[in-house]
């Protein structure tokens, strides 16, 4: 994965913190998924406006790992998310629009 590419929420997927957690829904297929606290931190700041080096960047701000751990591991799960068509990348950056599902209550 291109650490240069900013990744957002897939169109088809709705997703909301509970808890602390996120609870990611596809559309197309109902699959329901539930993201630990680091995953739903990386998927917090999956809003179109960072790139994947950003995200890690903030991990290793925010959580006990090293620079190439954290960007390693970040690169990983969003390649997973992006394999399961929960996110999509984005060559530039650019804000994911205020109908998206993703805003917490």
């Amino acid at each position: 994965m291109d650490s240069s590419k900013y990744p957002v929420p897939h169109p088809q997927v709705a997703a909301r913190v509970v808890d602390g957690e996120a609870v990611i829904i596809l559309a197309d297929s109902g699959e329901v998924n539930v993201l630990n606290p680091v995953g739903t931190r990386i998927w917090e700041l999956t809003d179109g406006t960072r790139s994947v080096l950003q995200i890690a960047d903030a991990i290793v701000a925010e959580y006990e790992v090293t620079p190439d751990a954290a960007l390693q591991d970040v690169t990983e799960f969003l390649q997973k998310l992006v394999d399961a068509s929960m996110l999509t990348l984005q060559a530039a950056p650019g804000k994911v629009g205020l109908t998206d599902s993703r805003i917490r209550t």
